[in-house]
């Protein structure tokens, strides 16, 4: 589409999606990219398409990433569910789990534990991924049903003029033993490369603050993937791949551990640009993966129930899509898809003899013959169309519709992940939902004030998922739906940028978790938004802060939202002069008192009434002795405060509580550490 001398949609946009993002003026000859600093990260992006989605470089500064969730932390709106040292659950505006929908290239990710000790964000390392693609709200229909949002984690894709070398590889270590090591590497030419990627992470049992160690905390988790490309123009390409990733995941919060994170990818991905002046990209995927899962009480930690247990959950899933961009004019780009998506899950539950356990015997799957019972599976079809259309005076409208067609089918299902007797109700069931998604949105940039204001309604359905229909009993439930209307304001000067975002959402049918087994349709009112300023006082100094907040309220029975953030900011210095840079950060998060004690979703429940605020202090510095080679260094939670993040496993997503810890994890104490990454292209791209 062509992008008008003066562009509706220009600047920073920094608010909510990681403190600073550009887009930039271009055509198909020329490519201008405006960027800006924040939070020690560099951020440049494209002309947009959508208004509410943006791209964050990944490998500009990893700090302290570890998965997929530490890279969403930094983002003002996006919390985190916490369960330890790793593993924890991302949330935006509130809405976390199925209704944040999470993909890599574009293929949605997930895990299989009924506990949801492997959300999607463990199956993503940091130092692989190259971009972060965020969508905030329901404001687009590409990336599905979505009903809060959508997170896409983008690998770098090769590019050879002739024949040469990539490689980016980084280590980080820091206190509590934590390592990371990540390698990102291809070889190739013009016409086809080679590829691998690689990471391995562990830490121990970290020290919260004050110096006492939290048991449980530590984990081993590694991945390779291995990938072959044939590029015969510089408009095609053609790849394959596979990916393994393992692990272990000590968890101090329920009374089992993630024994084996097993996961298993198949990609074929296709991509052509350009096939004709109006048909300017075209799009296929087919992936297949498979998790298999295992957790026990025995096998990491020194179990006091009388009875030993061992569970093990396998998903399969088998992912179809085709994009097309079609550009019938210069004021119009017409985008459209299909996609099929297939999940099975089986599962089995078994009680090893201890004194088989004491002696010691081979490990799992010999450790016992018992066999997996196929639970439920998921069987979904669905389709988009989104125009947008830049109007001759000066705004560009957007808007789309999706269908999707849910088919829903159980087995024999036992309550508490097969370790019960109890069977399910809704086992032996068979349903399907028909799932609407829809949006408009206007984007307009004013020529007399540097203001730009987008203004957007849509409306996106989810049906239950696999942790609510098995871990909560919740087939016959209706699925959600939310109406959500998001406003975007960006004022920017020479020296300093302003943004506001706000949000208004009403879900009827939100499913809500009445004490980890028990789940209810009921109507749910969300408003919010985020605020972000930053200030350059010259070449070298910078300040900025952020501020987000939700307000969530459960109409059906007038109280509290469960599992609503706590009003949350952000306060930093930045010092940059040539190769140095440095930066001082204050966090500052509120009381949470608005709770709705022994509710929540599957993974977590509101209890132990409020949460405290708490303050915390961190400090960085970096330097850059060569083009290719970055240094980092930092100290977190320089005061070592004892605090606790208001969003908490809490040992509470157990069966009905029964296994649950009964208290809230803390976070880490005072942490040192360093990172060492080395980016290198020959030839120089």
């Amino acid at each position: 589409m062509r992008v008008r001398s003066k562009p509706i949609i220009t600047g920073i946009l920094i608010i909510n999606q990681f403190g600073g993002w550009a887009f930039a003026d271009h055509d198909e000859h020329q490519q201008h990219e405006s960027k800006i600093e924040f939070e020690s990260m560099t951020i440049s992006g494209e002309a947009a398409d959508v208004s509410f989605k943006q791209v964050q470089d990944v490998q500009m500064d990893l700090s302290t990433a570890n998965d997929g969730a530490d890279i969403l932390k930094k983002t003002p709106g996006i919390s985190l569910i916490r369960q330890g040292g790793i593993g924890s659950d991302p949330v935006m505006r509130g809405l976390g789990g199925t209704r944040l929908n999470i993909s890599i290239d574009g293929v949605p990710v997930g895990g299989v534990c009924n506990h949801r000790m492997d959300p999607a964000t463990v199956y993503v390392k940091p130092g692989n991924i190259k971009n972060l693609l965020l969508l905030k709200g329901p404001q687009s229909v590409k990336y599905g049903n979505s009903i809060g949002g959508a997170v896409d984690f983008e690998r770098r894709k090769p590019e050879y003029d002739e024949l040469g070398v990539q490689l980016y590889s980084s280590y980080y270590y820091g206190s509590f033993n934590r390592q990371n090591f990540s390698f990102d590497s291809s070889v190739g030419n013009e016409y086809a490369y080679l590829g691998y990627t690689g990471n391995r992470t562990r830490g121990g049992d970290y020290e919260q603050g004050g110096g006492q160690t939290v048991e449980l905390t530590h984990y081993d988790t590694w991945s390779d993937r291995y990938f072959i490309g044939f590029t015969p123009n510089k408009d095609t390409r053609l790849e394959l791949s596979t990916t393994h990733t393992d692990g272990q995941i000590a968890n101090a919060t329920i009374h089992m551990d993630a024994t084996d994170l097993n996961q298993d990818k198949y990609t074929l991905a296709f991509e052509t640009l350009n096939l004709t002046p109006w048909f300017k990209e075209l799009d296929f995927k087919l992936s297949h993966t498979i998790v298999d899962h295992t957790m026990d009480n025995f096998s990491i930690r020194e179990s006091s129930l009388t009875q030993l247990i061992l569970m093990r959950q396998v998903g399969q899933q088998t992912y179809v899509s085709s994009d097309a961009v079609f550009e019938p004019t210069e004021d119009f780009e017409l985008s459209m898809g299909i996609s099929y998506r297939r999940d099975a899950f089986d599962a089995m539950a078994d009680a090893p003899d201890r004194e088989q356990v004491e002696i010691g015997f081979e490990p799992f799957p010999t450790r016992t013959n018992k066999p997996l019972n196929p639970i439920l599976n998921f069987e979904n079809f669905g389709a988009y169309a989104e125009l947008a259309w830049d109007s001759p005076f000066g705004t560009r409208f957007v808007g789309g519709a999706r269908g999707d067609s849910l088919l829903t089918k159980t087995d024999l299902m036992h309550a508490a992940g097969e370790v019960s007797t109890l069977v399910l109700s809704g086992s032996h069931q068979k349903s399907r939902h028909n799932l609407y998604s829809g949006f408009f949105r206007g984007e307009h940039g004013f020529d007399e004030i540097p203001l730009t204001v987008a203004l957007g309604y849509g409306h996106a359905q989810r049906a239950p998922d696999y942790w609510e229909v098995y871990s909560t009993d919740a087939f016959f439930l209706a699925p959600e739906k939310n109406n959500e209307v998001d406003l975007k304001l960006l004022y920017e000067t020479e020296k300093s940028t302003t943004e506001v975002y706000g949000f208004y959402s009403r879900i009827d049918d939100y499913i809500l978790v009445r004490g980890g087994a028990e789940a209810f349709n009921i109507d749910a009112e969300r408003v919010g938004g985020e605020f972000l300023y930053s200030y350059q006082f010259d070449e070298n100094w910078k300040i900025s802060g952020d501020l987000a907040y939700t307000y969530a309220q459960n109409l059906t029975q007038d109280v509290p939202l469960a599992l609503t953030p706590p009003l949350e900011g952000s306060i930093k210095l930045d010092y940059n002069y040539g190769p140095f840079n440095a930066g001082f950060k204050v966090r500052l998060v509120d009381r949470q008192t608005r709770v709705h004690d022994n509710h929540g979703n599957p993974l977590s429940l509101d209890s132990d009434g409020p949460t405290p605020g708490f303050t915390v202090y961190s400090l960085e510095m970096g330097y850059q002795p060569h083009e290719a080679v970055k240094l980092k260094f930092g100290i977190d939670n320089l005061s070592d405060k004892k605090y606790t993040e208001h969003l908490n496993r809490d040992g509470s997503g157990g069966f009905g509580g029964f296994f649950a810890t009964s208290n809230k994890v803390n976070e880490p104490g005072r942490a040192f550490w360093g990172r060492i990454s080395i980016d290198f292209d020959y030839p120089t791209q």
